[in-house]
């Protein structure tokens, strides 16, 4: 997988503009709603996963948030689907809190974005927010997909995930040397790095060193066997 910080897909997204011209300043242009007052922000995450099926933003929350950042972060969930400036597919949302407390003002957020909008008719620019699991959100949208007849229709797709989970600052520190006798707990196995992986996407796979042997069956096993 690869990740970037903020000032790294910054700098790769102005990659190439002139001097003089206007350079990319975030991923997504997005719309904040506070009342009846509107406004644009740039989507601008504190880091980016890029996966196979496209990116994963990142979000460290490490105080509790004003209205102005939930209103950014309800604008940032409810962009989810869309193509962002580097031509990937907005997919994931993970907010990663400090406490417990943080945690649940991200969690009132969504509620809230369901409370709004989970009753209304899916329409495009519309997004339904199901929870599927302690933590994560599910997030529908209305996609537009072309008949045979060339005529369009509206399908309730998966466009992608809410994860909100507290930032691992309790996992201990891993030391791995020959004795093997350290602890990795919370680091590998249980599927909360680098973010906790929603069911229907299935657990990460098990890492594996490129170092280590290889445990399949090769020629020369197969003309011993023969040969036997």
């Amino acid at each position: 997988m690869q990740a970037q910080t903020e000032q790294e897909f910054l700098k790769l997204l102005s990659k190439g503009v002139n001097p003089g011209d206007t350079t990319v300043q975030g991923l997504l242009k997005v719309t904040t709603q506070q009342g009846k007052r509107a406004g644009t922000i740039q989507l601008r995450p504190d880091a980016i996963c890029l996966e196979n099926d496209g990116t994963t933003v990142l979000e460290a929350d490490l105080s509790k948030r004003g209205n102005d950042r939930e209103a950014s972060l309800a604008a940032e969930v409810s962009a989810i689907g869309r193509v962002l400036n580097d031509g990937t597919v907005f997919r994931r949302v993970v907010i990663l809190c400090k406490t417990e407390r943080i945690r649940k003002r991200a969690v009132a957020v969504l509620e809230g974005l369901v409370e709004a909008n989970n009753h209304e008719v899916l329409i495009p620019g519309r997004r339904h927010f199901l929870a599927s699991e302690p933590g994560t959100y599910a997030v529908w949208a209305a996609l537009e997909s072309k008949l045979r007849d060339g005529r369009t229709e509206l399908v309730d797709t998966l466009v992608g995930h809410v994860i909100i989970q507290l930032l691992p600052i309790w996992l201990p520190k891993v030391r791995i040397d020959a004795s093997n006798t350290h602890s990795i707990a919370g680091w590998f196995g249980e599927n909360y790095l680098p973010y906790k992986r929603p069911d229907s996407l299935g657990s990460w796979k098990v890492l594996i060193s490129p170092l280590a042997a290889y445990q399949g069956t090769t020629e020369l096993d197969v003309a011993h066997s023969a040969g036997a």
